[in-house]
């Protein structure tokens, strides 16, 4: 590999970056804006692309739409400093190599052009597809996804990815992180967006209507059903179906999923025969679907069927650099619903904001900034987030888990000294700890184990096998 060309209207970067490819054993050749850029293309072909969103006249996604017709096996690694959810999908279906954010890791950069040049290949024989055709024809209201920091930008890349191939997905993340945001997106980017997008949550319907919901059923299947009723693969027909809570779903509808992921076809309740099963599917799980897979809860066949590929969607106190900026999002969003001009958030506010824990998330924020939307006439100020716990809400919780370790301490005062005693203390004292937890939550939901398992955090199927070894 020996030309790269650089296409950035700054000239410090232009110049910084002709410094460090000069310095790496390549020739740069630099371009200011689309027009220049597309000149030079059609007088060279260089052997890898550095192309800036914002430029003068045309910017960075007609510039690569115009690459991509012209030279489809060309690499173009795609720069913004502004780091938009709808640039980074739209640049990754169109078929960039990579997509950097501003200010740029030169050792990242280096990387990367060393990746190009080992499979400089096997990138000019991929096609260009019809990615282009579906960027260009997406025109769907979203709810944008929001984040500027690293791992968000790994989000978008991953959607746009995802939204020109047509397979299977399982998307993981905690309660409130977005992961129905983010399987909206893939779909509404994808050629599919056209047809439904239905959600199912697992974790939401009964289990012994959870088969009903998802396959339908015939007239006289069962006592009630009056009539013939489509399920919900029925409804996402050429659509996308999204299965929430996947880890919920009982052992006997993880075997019929996995003949819908094998054959392609579904069977009605009482139903005759099979039916095309046209949707694709994405799951999303709040749990750790391996370990889960690894002890027996969830089969490792349907696990590596949903497994092909994998995003991750971090928790909101791992990224507080988006904290701003999802704040701005959602006082913007409060305004336009309920026609309120709150400005902005105080820098006490905002403090206090970054530095919490947000164990509920993005959801867990934004009802915070429409509680305190309410509350506020102009800013936002910290008397006005009275949901993000004090001192005194985390000393009682600190009281709390105290006095529980003061009760573990005495009992294993009085077991240790026990000659009787067993063999483990520790395993006894669990086993105390889990079945009266169990037992209360229980208790607390009238028997109801849908309720308690998630009051509990537990998956329900390690609920129920709980309740039978503890004979609850």
């Amino acid at each position: 590999m020996k030309q790269v060309l650089v296409v950035d209207d700054e000239a410090a970067i232009r110049f910084a970056f002709e410094q460090f490819l000069r310095d790496e054993g390549y020739e740069a050749l630099l371009a200011e804006n689309s027009d220049e850029a597309l000149k030079l293309l059609q007088d060279t072909i260089p052997d890898l692309v550095f192309l800036d969103y914002r430029l003068p006249g045309m910017d960075g996604i007609h510039v690569l739409e115009k690459i991509r017709r012209q030279q489809p096996g060309l690499p173009v690694i795609f720069m913004t400093a502004f780091g938009a959810m709808e640039v980074a999908i739209k640049a990754m279906q169109l078929g960039a190599y990579e997509y950097l954010t501003k200010p740029l890791d030169l050792d990242q950069v280096r990387l990367l052009i060393k990746r190009v040049a080992v499979g400089k290949k096997a990138a000019e024989e991929t096609p260009a597809g019809s990615s282009a055709a579906a960027a260009a024809d997406s025109h769907l209201p979203l709810e944008p996804l929001v984040g500027k920091g690293t791992a968000m930008q790994e989000v978008f890349k991953m959607i746009g990815l995802l939204s020109t191939q047509d397979v299977t997905a399982l998307i993981s993340g905690e309660s409130g992180v977005g992961k129905e945001l983010v399987a909206r997106a893939i779909h509404d980017h994808s050629p599919r967006r056209r047809e439904p997008f239905v959600v199912v949550n697992c974790a939401a319907v009964p289990e012994t209507l959870l088969e009903a919901e998802l396959f339908g059923y015939e007239k006289g299947a069962f006592t009630g059903a009056e009539q013939r009723k489509p399920g919900k693969f029925e409804l996402a027909s050429g659509g996308t179906i999204f299965l929430d809570e996947i880890a919920e779903l009982i052992p006997a509808l993880q075997v019929k999923l996995l003949r819908v992921l094998q054959e392609k076809t579904f069977e009605r309740l009482g139903g005759c025969g099979p039916l095309p099963a046209d949707a694709r599917i994405l799951a999303a799980t709040n749990r750790d679907l391996a370990a889960e897979m690894q002890s027996g809860l969830f089969r490792k066949d349907l696990f590596y069927r949903l497994h092909v590929i994998h995003l991750h969607i971090p928790p909101l106190r791992e990224r507080r650099e988006d904290i701003p900026i999802l704040v701005d999002h959602f006082i913007r969003k409060g305004n336009r619903e309920m026609g309120r001009q709150v400005r902005g958030v105080s820098k006490e506010a905002m403090s206090k904001m970054t530095a919490h824990a947000w164990p509920g998330n993005v959801r867990e924020l934004e009802n915070l900034i429409k509680r305190a939307m309410v509350l506020s006439r102009e800013d936002i100020l910290p008397e006005h987030l009275f949901e993000i716990r004090d001192a005194g809400g985390q000393n009682r919780a600190s009281a709390h888990q105290e006095a529980l370790a003061e009760s573990v301490k005495r009992y294993f005062s009085l077991e240790s000294g026990n000659e009787g005693t067993s063999a483990s203390i520790f395993q006894e004292a669990s086993s105390i700890l889990e079945k009266t937890l169990i037992s209360e939550a229980l208790n607390k939901t009238r028997q109801n184990q849908q309720q308690a398992a998630r009051l509990l955090g537990m998956n329900r199927s390690t609920l129920r096998k709980k309740i039978r070894d503890y004979t609850l």
